[in-house]
């Protein structure tokens, strides 16, 4: 008897988990109803730390919600312009409670792009800070918006002194609450609209899925102009009652001296910036607490897995989401180091996933590459102001069409194989980067790969290669495109290698392959 053709590769959602209700306001007073005495949150300060308990934070919060309301109404959009911290995050609560839409702008952006998202979401008021490398955005806020709109976000807490706490706004969990810029790293930056309801939701089935607890300390430096900061990391650490600590950027150093001196439970970070931490002196001792590092955003090497399971006894967790849907899957703790390597684990509650045809829509059956297709509560309620672009990503049954790449197996596991437009297409074969990427990383000399479609007159195109070699290390493209040939069909080789130095980031760690690309041409 012949064997069965492979299921479909749909999975239901998992409805036995209840969503969470009410708002982001609402979610921060039961917190505090439960904990107001722990540890909300704790960032470095002087040669010590500073701490905000969650019942000062609600006070805090207050505040600044009323001090919002003398100058903006609900609904408005509220721009943040810094580099991570603590006022950061009282901006966003104050806007949960007052019913206004955080804009979140990314501190790198050039005048160019501030120009896009300001026509895009006409901010009533913008806090600016400082950018990552410590320069002021002050001035250049005034110049993008004008001088009435703009206050020094460093100066928060003086600005609201003088403020009366007032009575808040009803607020309802469908208002809208963030406005989630893409990474763009193709074309002009969209906004995800988020609700209070998805928002709220997302990072509570973020920590949900990693077990987190009201005795947890996370430390991850993601930009708070992210999904990952803003949503998974500060909103699902309240949710659960955990301590979330800020840190303004990414500095090893500071780092593991945080983890010691805040006893943290739980890490996160590109792999790279993992390894960068393992080098430093003091992560042993540091480490003694760590229950889970968290990551995502780029293919987590299983060496590193390994070495962080068997030496440090820690749970590597890999989760898989976007700005348009703030969580989707994610490994779970227990799970074989190949599986948290090769895979973004499986569906999380409550998000129905099934893999098309790109081009017809069609539903494949496990272990073919297609589309990751996704409906759940926490899919955006689209793109703000951009009804087209909404219509283009979300379909008529309600799925997002993520334009990822992937294949599902019959465990349910997530595999992805690439971006839909990093398909490189040589001769009439698809090639997925990711594949390719993955065998490159293998190799003991490789820190970190990219790998990228270069136009070819006789083929159509033909996979390129930048590779970031482990300091010191020897190993030449021969070598390389050896190791590659071992692995891989011979029309996946690399026909054409660069060295870099270092990559190119977009602010969530994925590498920027448009930058990549140009290296070719």
């Amino acid at each position: 008897m012949p064997d069965a053709p492979p299921a479909l590769a749909h999975i239901p959602a998992d409805t036995s988990v209840d969503i969470l209700s009410g708002t982001i306001g609402d979610a921060l007073r039961r917190t505090v109803s439960r904990f107001p005495e722990r540890r909300a949150l704790v960032w470095p300060s002087g040669n010590g730390i500073g701490t905000l308990t969650y019942a000062q934070l609600l006070d805090e919060a207050e505040l600044v919600a009323s001090w919002l309301l003398e100058r903006a109404a609900p609904g408005d959009r509220i721009a943040i312009w810094s580099h991570n911290s603590v006022e950061w995050i009282l901006v966003e609560y104050g806007c949960a409670l007052a019913g206004m839409v955080v804009a979140s702008w990314n501190p790198a952006w050039t005048d160019f792009e501030c120009d896009h998202a300001r026509e895009l979401t006409m901010p009533t008021l913008m806090l600016a800070g400082h950018d990552t490398r410590g320069a002021p955005l002050l001035d250049r806020a005034v110049a993008i918006v004008g001088a009435k709109k703009v206050h020094p976000l460093e100066e928060l807490r003086a600005l609201t002194a003088a403020t009366v706490p007032g009575s808040l706004p009803e607020v309802q969990s469908a208002d809208l609450f963030l406005i989630q810029f893409t990474s763009g790293t193709t074309g002009k930056a969209k906004g995800a609209a988020m609700s209070h309801r998805t928002a709220l939701n997302g990072a509570w089935l973020r920590v949900l899925a990693a077990d987190v607890d009201e005795s947890d300390v996370w430390i991850n430096p993601v930009p708070l102009n992210h999904m990952g900061g803003a949503v998974s990391l500060v909103i699902g650490c309240m949710t659960a009652g955990a301590c979330y600590v800020v840190m303004t950027r990414f500095d090893p150093a500071e780092f593991v001296a945080l983890m010691g001196q805040c006893g943290a439970t739980r890490i996160g970070g590109v792999p790279t910036m993992i390894y960068a931490l393992l080098e430093q002196p003091g992560w042993a001792e540091a480490s003694r607490d760590l229950r889970s590092v968290g990551s995502g955003g780029a293919q987590v090497p299983r060496p590193l897995i390994e070495r962080l399971m068997q030496d440090y006894g820690v749970t590597v967790i890999v989760a898989f989401a976007q700005s348009e849907c703030p969580m989707i899957s994610a490994t779970l703790p227990g799970d074989d180091p190949a599986l948290v390597a090769e895979t973004v684990g499986r569906p999380i509650p409550q998000v129905e996933v099934k893999i098309c045809d790109p081009g017809t829509g069609e539903t494949l059956r496990t272990g073919d590459v297609g589309e990751i297709c996704v409906r759940s509560p926490v899919v955006m309620d689209g793109y703000y102001r951009m009804p087209e672009a909404t219509a283009a990503a979300i379909d008529a049954d309600g799925f997002l069409h993520t334009g990822d790449l992937a294949s599902l197996d019959a465990a349910g596991y997530i595999r992805i194989h690439g971006r839909a437009r990093d398909v490189i297409i040589r001769g009439g074969e698809n090639i997925y980067p990711a594949e390719v990427e993955d065998c490159l990383l293998a190799h003991p000399h490789v820190y970190a790969a990219a790998v990228v479609a270069v136009p070819d007159d006789y083929w159509g195109q033909i996979v390129g290669a930048a590779i970031q070699l482990r300091e010191g290390s020897p190993a030449t493209i021969e070598e390389l495109a050896a190791h590659a040939g071992s692995r891989l069909a011979h029309f996946k080789v690399p026909r054409h290698w660069q060295f870099v130095e270092c990559f190119p980031l977009t602010p969530s760690g994925k590498i920027r392959k448009v930058e990549v690309e140009v290296l070719f041409v």
